[in-house]
């Protein structure tokens, strides 16, 4: 609430005042400034017609007094409507006294001077109107009194000079309603001004409002994307040792081949003296079977590997077309801070033409003021109008002004929306990529697996062969002592590498506990982004 302490004296209680439209709100103080105008204009008046010798008039003069200090007290007190139409009654009354009880000499001349003050009052009771209803109430009440002074007071003046009287009602007259249309079109004009410009503010402070809510829910979305490349990140880590793994699991499943040749060989020699070895090729057949029971349990879990590896596949694939949609809406975004940013264009252009307006309107006051001050005394009235006008114009410039400034904060705001903007689509963007770059390694793992998991189905089929042999050798391998130690070795060896594969297998086990883990974190923060898109989607709507 912006005025001078004399005026803030007055002013109605907060609350009432924000409840109140922006023109209003702005011309509040121009009604208590004229009522305070008027009480101390007719309080010297009333004492100057007393000390003429004008008693009844002056009398009258303070007795209006009591109009203008009731319309202060109505305001006061939050009656703003009530308050205005009392100083708009004030003036009519005001009005009414002057045209019907003014002392006045007989001259043709009189007409013009009712109808200069009645443009006056006109313009007063414009300046202190919140509705046009008073504007138009008053306008009526102006012609009406015009009409009756005409046929009662001037009558008389007019019976000598007939086509004088005549001359003088028509120009006069003529005044009189230019002067309320011109203020009525200007009312209109300035009405909607204040509607468009109060609309396009609150368009503009709703779409703000909307980028606003976007940019807080795009800092979210650029945190669950630093979770996913952590998480990213260490399923790439787990990749590296799986595949150290699977390369070791190679050289020993190598090696069990290379020694299940041996064994071969071996118990081609073996003919004759089996029977004293029986027990422990039996203990071999024992050593072999659980052997292919631990490469069965290896192949399961690659399997169960290379499926939980196709899932992440799938959900990482998922995740790359929620960030391409999500790059899309930001796109959308990009589009509507831009359309944001042609409709303050717009109102610019309209502001300009506001601005052209008042200026013109200002000049052709200026002409006006010229041309009475030629007029002499005749145009005496129509300067003051002129100079009214030009003091509206003025202010008109003045608020086209403001909004010109505030459009200009509004364009500079924009700009840096769509920048941050912008900036987050590239990261969405890189962030996209390095997904599928994940892809295609998760891919390269999966081939891997495959291969693996064939050598070991390879491995098994031998190691099935190795058991029939053996069941061979129990028949024939009687006093074959010294073949029979050589099978040991070898046989050992068989061991230990599956004692050492077995280990490597339960750290297999580990290691897909830790891609589960990664995975699932993959899976929860891509919800989260999905939600994140959701909310940027219903923000934008």
């Amino acid at each position: 609430m912006k005025t001078n302490p004399l005026n803030k004296k007055f002013y109605p209680p907060q609350e009432k005042f924000d409840t109140l439209p922006i023109r209003e709100q702005e011309q509040l103080s121009m009604l208590i400034g004229s009522n305070l105008v008027f009480m101390i204009m007719f309080t010297l008046f009333g004492a100057a017609l007393f000390v003429f010798g004008y008693p009844v008039i002056g009398g009258g003069a303070v007795c209006l007094l009591a109009f203008f200090i009731a319309s202060l007290i109505f305001i006061k007190q939050g009656h703003i409507h009530r308050g205005s139409w009392t100083t708009t009654i004030a003036i009519a009354m005001v009005t009414a006294v002057e045209a019907l009880g003014a002392p006045f000499s007989q001259t043709n001349f009189l007409p013009y001077r009712e109808s200069c003050f009645m443009v006056v009052m006109v313009i007063c009771n414009y300046v202190v109107s919140l509705r046009r209803k008073q504007i138009h109430t008053f306008f009526a009440f102006i012609i009406i009194l015009w009409a009756v002074i005409n046929a009662t007071i001037y009558r008389p003046l007019y019976s000598a000079n007939i086509k004088a009287a005549l001359l003088n009602i028509i120009i006069c007259s003529l005044g009189v309603i230019t002067a309320n249309i011109a203020i009525l079109l200007y009312d209109s004009f300035t009405r909607r001004v204040v509607e468009r410009a109060a609309e396009n503010e609150q368009k503009t402070a709703d779409a703000l409002g909307k980028i606003s809510n976007v940019l807080n829910e795009t800092k979210e979305g650029m945190n669950i994307g630093k979770e996913l490349s952590a998480s990213t990140d260490k399923a790439a880590n787990n990749v590296e040792e799986i595949d150290k793994l699977y390369a070791y699991i190679n050289t020993e499943t190598a090696g069990l081949s290379s020694d299940a040749g041996a064994i071969r060989d071996s118990s081609a020699q073996i003919n004759d003296k089996a029977a004293q070895m029986k027990q422990s090729v039996q203990n071999q057949n024992q050593s072999i079977t659980q052997t292919s029971a631990a490469l069965n349990q290896m192949s399961s879990s690659l399997t169960n590997l290379s499926s939980i590896a196709t899932q992440q596949r799938s959900g990482m694939d998922s995740l790359v077309q929620n960030l391409d949609s999500q790059m899309k809406l930001m796109q959308q975004l990009v589009d509507d801070v831009q359309k944001v940013k042609e409709s303050s264009d717009k109102v610019a252009n309209f502001v300009q033409a506001v601005n052209r307006v008042a200026s013109q309107t200002g000049l052709l006051a200026m002409n006006a003021s010229i041309e009475a001050a030629h007029a002499g005394t005749l145009g005496k009235g129509f300067s003051v109008i002129a100079q009214e006008i030009r003091k509206l114009s003025e202010e008109t410039s003045r608020n086209a002004q403001n909004i010109t400034e505030t459009l200009a904060e509004n364009v500079e705001i924009v700009a840096v929306t769509t920048d941050s903007v912008t900036r987050f689509s590239d990261y969405t963007r890189n962030t996209t990529d390095e997904l599928r770059n994940a892809i295609t390694t998760m891919e390269e793992i999966l081939a891997g697996i495959s291969d693996i998991d064939n050598e070991t189905k390879r491995v098994m089929e031998s190691i099935n062969l190795i058991v029939q042999d053996s069941d061979t050798n129990t028949r024939l391998a009687q006093g074959v002592a010294e073949e029979i130690i050589q099978q040991n070795s070898s046989l050992q060896n068989i061991s230990d590498g599956t004692t050492k594969l077995q280990q490597k297998v339960a750290s297999l086990e580990d290691l897909l506990s830790n891609i589960r883990s990664a995975i699932s974190e993959i899976n929860s923060n891509a919800s989260r982004n999905e939600e994140f898109a959701s909310k940027i989607s219903g923000a934008l709507n």
